[in-house]
């Protein structure tokens, strides 16, 4: 088997190593069967990988300083252009023409129109609806379980809230509206004095007013 792979195979490794080495030989040659002149062959070897070594190092390090430099550098140039570009934006004679000169930020002039078919291919909003003594509290939205993740979706404004008495009607006619609503919870309540059965549904409205498709009906039993 040949004695191919002792020497290491990274450099930082193999200069470590190649420094035992050169020294053992230094120390031993002639027990090693080795050449006073054999000897000094290791040594130069060893010498001229430390100076193409050492030299490598000093770049990389030399290198390493100038990209932290850099950084350091492009950091302040980006604040001050930040600064410099937030004074040239809030000037009410600054025109689009100079921003697309400057190739900063330049305002929408022109609103996108709001895709009438978008809000009809929203899924309808989620809900969780939570009965209590006389009232019921409605939780509305994409994440209706965790209110801190519930904002409604862009294209919406609200939601509109329908009720039925009596559980799920038999058609449309049977839903009553009961509010618009922007910001969930909506509580409904009815101080009933007796025991009732009540369903809801639920739609997306877009900001143009436009409705979209109705939730799956709930059903709940609201206590006196």
């Amino acid at each position: 088997m040949p004695y191919t792979y002792f020497i290491p195979g990274s450099d930082e490794a193999f200069d470590d190593w190649f420094a035992i080495y050169q020294a053992y030989v230094a120390a031993n040659f002639a027990a090693l069967g080795l050449t006073p002149a054999e000897a000094l062959d290791v040594q130069t070897l060893k010498i001229n990988w430390s100076l193409g070594y050492s030299n490598v190092l000093t770049i990389k390090n030399t290198y390493q300083a100038a990209v932290e430099a850099k950084d350091e550098r492009r950091a302040l140039a980006e604040e001050g252009i930040r600064r410099i570009t937030k004074k040239i934006q809030a000037r009410p004679e600054t025109t689009d023409a100079q921003r697309e000169g400057l190739g900063v930020t330049v305002p929408d002039r022109i609103p996108t129109p709001l895709d009438p078919e978008k809000i009809l291919l929203h899924p309808p909003p989620l809900h969780l609806v939570v009965p209590h003594r006389g009232q019921v509290v409605i939780h509305f939205g994409p994440d209706p379980g965790n209110e801190n993740s519930n904002a409604l979706p862009d294209i919406c404004r609200a939601v509109r809230i329908f009720r039925a008495a009596g559980g799920v009607p038999a058609d449309v006619s049977g839903w009553v509206f009961v509010a618009e609503i922007s910001h969930s919870p909506y509580v409904d309540v009815f101080l009933n004095s007796q025991p009732i059965t009540v369903s809801y549904r639920f739609q997306y409205v877009d900001r143009l007013g436009r409705p979209g498709p109705f939730s799956d009906p709930v059903t709940v039993a609201v206590s006196a």
